[in-house]
């Protein structure tokens, strides 16, 4: 059988890891390569409502990707909506750097590709690494390693399908990987932000982003990645609480309702 595969990311068309992508799966279907015209990492879900959007063909290392000016989330509804290709399954990265803790999903460009083809029922992957540049890309043995996890994923999610409640799966690619592979949760938080504060030229105070590592959770996404292991984190886009917990939030509803006055 012929799949239909979309692969996009947030690191933009020029991304060697979008082609590691592309290259580990070409071979199963029609993947169609969908970038942004430039870096758009850490924008989580965000999509252009204020602007038209650019959406062209461009060719680049022997591929062919459409190339818009939006976010991946915009690129992903061009590619159904303009070009008409309705994929199989959503692959997203291979991202440059990790995507471990849920801080850094609820973040991550990469992520939220995937979760927006969740939203409309594609199952998805998003592809993670522990490199921090394009050239870590260019190391051989990671190369084996991220293609051959990639394509025994993708295989898997065509042929057999996400389990009941799994919507989208965090995968991140340790570079010193250590022959493990291992299915565990994301840690709730990766670090805490400070700031150090200057002085710009002008005389103007700024606040610099200066983050400081939170404790290390055992049988966490971030402790078995630093480990050497690939880890694979399963999420549910569902963030509605249990029902149990409407009846148990009665008591919220009538304290405001004690509140009214009009």
């Amino acid at each position: 059988m012929s799949w239909r595969i979309l692969v996009s990311n947030d690191d933009g068309y020029l991304s060697p890891g979008l082609y590691l992508l592309a290259g580990s799966v070409a071979d199963l279907g029609e993947v169609l390569i969908v970038s942004t015209e430039s870096p758009r990492s850490a924008t989580g879900r965000e999509i252009t409502f204020s602007k038209p959007l650019r959406f062209v063909r461009k060719g680049w290392e022997g591929w062919d990707v459409y190339v818009t000016d939006g976010t991946p989330v915009d690129g992903l509804h061009l590619a159904m909506e303009v070009l008409g290709f309705k994929p199989d399954v959503v692959l997203s990265g291979v991202n440059v750097g990790d995507n471990l803790s849920l801080q850094h999903i609820f973040y991550s460009g990469t992520v939220a590709l995937a979760i927006e083809a969740a939203l409309m029922g594609i199952p998805a992957v998003a592809f993670s690494s522990g490199s921090e540049s394009f050239e870590g890309f260019s190391n051989v043995r990671f190369r084996g390693v991220a293609s051959q996890v990639i394509r025994a994923l993708t295989e898997y999610v065509l042929v057999y399908g996400l389990p009941q409640g799994v919507d989208v799966l965090s995968v991140n690619i340790p570079m010193n990987y250590s022959n493990c592979v291992d299915v565990v949760k994301a840690a709730r938080l990766r670090w805490r932000a400070t700031y150090v504060k200057g002085v710009d030229p002008r005389g103007h105070d700024y606040y610099w982003l200066k983050v400081v590592r939170s404790s290390l959770e055992e049988d966490s996404d971030v402790k078995r990645f630093e480990e050497g292991c690939v880890t694979i984190t399963p999420l549910n886009i569902n963030l509605n609480v249990g029902s149990e917990k409407y009846v148990e939030l009665q008591t919220l509803k009538e304290f405001v309702e004690g509140r009214m006055r009009l």
